[in-house]
């Protein structure tokens, strides 16, 4: 920006007073981000741990789905306390001189104690916290790394796989850089790398740390050995600082979320603390192997240009034509089209122009133009969203809940760029609480901080109407999850922890998914509904009989005994049940039967009945079940609009 830096200033002279002309400094991506690690959530030493566990458990995710490898992931982490640390490291060998120099807790009579009257108080001395610091080790078994990659990979920000369009599970493209980086500024110790990319190829073993002023990896072993374990994947050892009481629930809950949208996968975490009473081990376990493809490598849509994506695809392009340029470079244009836009941008392009011979003036006219046309919206095909099945089987396998929806509505475009959300709504389930718990995924990984201003929050917190779908909000135990993939997330801040409420399309999108899955969920409260209603009907019915019944036979005797006095005899049907009940083949024992026979047949008439509520739109298929038997007859038969029962005699 040409903006000084007062920090960094530095007389030409070697002074530095007033007048005195500054030098400009120049800093390298290294440095930014070591000064500014929150950009990628490295806040303080309690979420800087949580982050360092969740971009080295995608980086293992990515790895092993690049190969179509079901995930294994081995989290471990070791405390060790200040003390304990110092010790593994030669640090407390050096004899104190001046114990006035170090820091000390108060004395009981210090502690309480104020400065005598009309003495000003002696300052605070300020010193350093005791840290306490993690070893972290992460084992995946991926695709592995190149041996020779490998020092570039984790020791130069900025460089790697994750760049362009496509879906990616990377915020910046940083990852394993920013905990190198971490480790640096806290411990100073190097990263320790093991990797192997076949059971039949050798592992690289690798030790480094990186240089920020250079931003370039200081090697301090690059070397190969045997693969005696017939292993492949890769293993990261780092020691960093972090303080985990705080951050232990988010990060059990990320695992445990991260088992929702991935259930194709295995986890593993190992906690060792020196209070062993303290150590914990957690285990998701493999649901699916239904694993989805991975995302392919997206052009980039008309929609979505600047002048700046402009001048990058021309000079990285290795057409020569103008027509062809277009063609191979933006998605949805095809030869026909090209040529309308080059008849559109004006007389001083054609189709053969050589595309480096396009100047500013030339680039900045053709994006101009380009952005007033009205383009076919890109594809959603591209995209590698978890699906209805693995969401289903991830939110059944670690919430448990009582009922469960999914949808996934068609592909949506947010500023140029595919958006394809998924959703899921439950009720009910294992730790559940009252109201609307919103879960939020992006690109396949959880977010669990600033869920404020997120669109998925605010839809379902605001936009969603619950009453009209039987669910309250605020008694019933409502689990929300939206899981929302594109080529290029719409975050809402330099950390990348919601995403933004601002897209109407977006909003939209969310809202359409979390209903489909409301009325699906409606349907099952009515027949849920309808059915209590049926048994306490059944239930009141059944509690009646034997007065029922007793009433029957009393009015049975009395025609018995007073007929023809009033005619009630002439009566076919009463006078046949009199005859019955002379010859005692009507008894108050036979009337019960009867009664419960018919308020059975009734109940299971009205069940089926209840079971189509808002059916009419089930594909519907015949079936037929052919009978295996002549031993037994049918009885009765009982018809819905669903199916045809017959029951056995």
């Amino acid at each position: 920006s040409g903006r000084e830096m007062p920090a960094k200033r530095a007389a030409e002279d070697g002074g530095g007073g007033a007048g005195k002309k500054s030098r400009l400094q120049q800093k390298t991506a290294a440095e930014f981000f070591a000064e500014n690690k929150h950009f990628a959530g490295f806040e303080s030493p309690g979420k800087s741990l949580y982050t360092s566990i969740r971009e080295l458990v995608e980086n293992s995710l990515d790895a092993a789905e690049s190969i179509g490898v079901l995930p294994e992931i081995h989290i471990l982490l070791e405390e060790i306390s200040h003390t304990t640390f110092r010790k593994m490291h030669g640090m407390d060998t050096a004899e104190k001189i001046d114990e006035s120099l170090y820091k000390s807790g108060p004395s009981e009579g210090e502690a309480g104690a104020k400065a005598p009257k009309g003495k000003a108080s002696a300052p605070k001395k300020v010193a350093a916290k005791d840290k306490t610091f993690f070893r972290l080790t992460i084992t995946d078994n991926g695709c592995g790394m190149r041996h020779e990659e490998i020092p570039k990979m984790f020791g130069t920000v900025l460089s790697g796989t994750k760049y362009g369009v496509r879906q990616e599970r990377g915020k910046f493209g940083l990852g394993s850089k920013m905990v190198l980086i971490w480790s640096k500024m806290s411990t100073g110790l190097p990263m320790q790398i093991r990797s192997s990319q076949g059971t039949s190829k050798p592992v690289s073993i690798v030790r480094l740390d990186l240089d920020l002023h250079s931003n370039s990896p200081n090697v301090h072993k690059h070397d190969k050995e045997e693969n005696v374990d017939k292993w492949r994947g890769s293993q990261i050892k780092v020691t960093i600082a972090g303080e985990f009481s705080k951050f232990k629930r988010y990060t059990v809950n990320y695992l445990r979320e991260m088992a929702v949208i991935t259930p194709y996968a295995r986890f593993e975490m190992h906690y060792v603390a020196e209070d062993v009473s303290k150590s914990f081990h957690i285990i998701h376990s493999r649901r699916s192997e239904n694993m989805p493809p991975p995302p392919s490598k997206a052009k980039v849509h008309p929609a979505s240009l600047d002048n700046s994506v402009m001048d990058n695809l021309i000079s990285g392009t290795s057409q020569k034509t103008l027509v062809r340029f277009l063609t191979a470079e933006l998605d949805g244009v095809d030869t026909k089209l090209a040529r309308k836009m080059v008849d559109e941008f004006g007389q001083d392009f054609s189709y053969e122009m050589d595309v480096a011979a396009l100047d500013i003036s030339k680039i900045r006219r053709m994006v101009d133009k380009i952005q007033q046309l009205d383009f076919a919206p890109p594809s959603g095909a591209l995209l590698s969203p978890a699906g209805e099945y693995n969401l289903h089987l991830g939110v059944m396998k670690e919430m448990r809940p009582d009922m469960i929806a999914t949808s996934t509505p068609d592909a949506t475009v947010v500023d140029g760029h595919a958006v394809k959300v998924e959703a899921a709504v439950s009720l009910g389930g294992r730790k559940a609480k009252e109201g609307i718990q919103v879960h939020r995924f992006a690109n396949r990984i959880p977010m669990l901080f600033q869920q404020g201003n997120d669109v998925s929050v605010k839809t379902a917190m605001t936009r969603i109407n619950w009453k009209s779908y039987r669910i309250d909000k605020h008694q019933h135990k409502v689990g929300v999850f939206v899981s929302i993939c594109s080529t290029k997330i719409p975050y809402g801040g330099p950390n990348k922890e919601y995403i933004g409420d601002e897209n109407e399309e977006l909003q939209r999108a969310v809202r359409d998914a979390i209903m489909k899955c409301c009325i699906q969920l409606k349907a099952r409260l009515a027949r849920i509904e309808a059915l209590k209603v049926a048994r306490e009907r059944k239930k009141n019915l059944t509690k009646y009989i034997p007065f029922v019944s007793k009433a029957l036979i009393t009015i049975l005797e009395n025609i018995a005994r007073d007929s023809p006095a009033d005619g009630a005899a002439d009566n076919f049907e009463v006078k046949k049940a009199v005859e019955m009940f002379n010859k005692s083949e009507v008894s108050e024992l036979v009337l019960q039967s009867k009664l419960r026979t018919f308020v059975e047949e009734a109940d299971m008439e009205q069940a089926m009945s209840s079971a189509n509520i808002d059916s009419k739109d089930i594909v519907r298929e015949s079936l037929y079940l052919p009978l295996i038997t002549k031993s037994r007859e049918f009885t009765r038969e009982m018809h819905s609009n669903t199916c045809a029962i017959k029951l056995f005699a």
